[in-house]
């Protein structure tokens, strides 16, 4: 067969082809693959005008084939092998299977929800590998392409393509160091005021390269509780120091005599170490949600929708 034959060819006759040579019979092809035996012998009948040979004659038992058909056989079978594994949806069994999968989260939910996960996996899919990075870059492209399974973060809005599952809820709390010097006493909102405070804020040129990403995927990041949760006196006052991200605020609060306001989960850790104190705020504004995002057509089945179950449990013990 030339190569003009071969662009031509309809390749639903090599999977009649194959079960001819595997049955001898065309009525026995015909049932394994649904086929009348009249639709096996007009394929059988293209075929061999294609490739110029009989490929199949009868003999005493059944249909025997050609030197040519057997020379065909093996390759044609390999083929059709590897047809049906490049579509067929691989069925994903964790205790067995060894996938690396990708996720977005940010240092404050690798201290409070991804050790849980992490100690789920190493149990159930000891050969399972994650690789978590962080939030920056093109989130929804990188889910788009598959370069991230996951994202995990606060959300405004997701466009309809993703699909999200809602994780937990999270308050703010006051924290200073356990030895600081206010924390002999009871610390009310006067004293609290009066203790220079650590902002957490990302940055304006650090935001101003997200922006783009969030805006498509809808994530809000949650930088900042200040805005909720500001004492009056240090209202429209300058922090004199700024860090990136909680789990920064809380080792420097740990060292020095500032108190920052923090993930209410995040603190509750140091506290329980003895590193910091905590202080109520004097009001609760609504509690933040985080939740998680994968693609859209795997939120059913697969690989992708195991792990976003492992999450939505641990989650939920949190």
């Amino acid at each position: 067969m030339n190569d003009a034959h071969f662009k031509n060819l309809d390749l639903n006759l090599l999977r009649v082809f194959d079960a001819l040579l595997e049955e001898e019979s065309a009525t026995r092809a015909g049932s394994k693959l649904g086929l009348t035996q009249s639709a096996v012998s007009h394929a059988l009948g293209r075929l061999r005008l294609t490739l110029g040979d009989d490929l199949f004659v009868r003999g005493p038992s059944g249909l025997q084939a050609t030197p040519r058909a057997v020379e065909m056989g093996g390759p044609i079978r390999a083929a059709l092998k590897l047809l049906e594994a490049a579509v067929t949806v691989p069925r994903f069994d964790p205790a067995v299977d060894e996938r690396v999968f990708h996720i977005s989260a940010s240092a404050y939910l690798c201290s409070v929800l991804m050790p849980g996960v992490v100690r789920r996996i190493q149990t159930e899919a000891p050969g399972v590998k994650l690789r978590i990075r962080g939030v920056e870059g093109s989130l929804a492209e990188d889910l788009d392409h598959g370069r991230l399974d996951l994202v995990i973060g606060g959300f405004e809005h997701v466009a309809p393509r993703f699909a999200y599952t809602p994780l937990f809820t999270e308050t703010a709390v006051w924290v200073i160091r356990a030895d600081h010097p206010a924390a002999q006493h009871e610390i009310t909102p006067q004293i609290l005021a009066g203790i220079p405070h650590l902002l957490v804020s990302a940055g304006r040129e650090i935001e101003e390269t997200r922006r783009g990403s969030r805006r498509e995927l809808g994530l809000r990041r949650i930088t900042s509780w200040s805005d909720d949760y500001a004492l009056p006196a240090t209202t429209g006052l300058d922090s004199p120091v700024a860090v990136p991200d909680a789990s920064s605020a809380l080792v420097m609060v740990s060292q020095t005599d500032m108190a920052a306001l923090l993930p209410r989960r995040l603190a509750t850790l140091a506290a329980e170490r003895g590193a910091v104190v905590l202080v109520e705020p004097s009001r609760l504004p609504e509690p933040a949600q985080f939740g998680a995002v994968i693609r859209g057509g795997e939120a059913e089945t697969g690989p992708v929708a195991w792990l976003m179950r492992v999450v939505a449990e641990v989650a939920a013990e949190l």
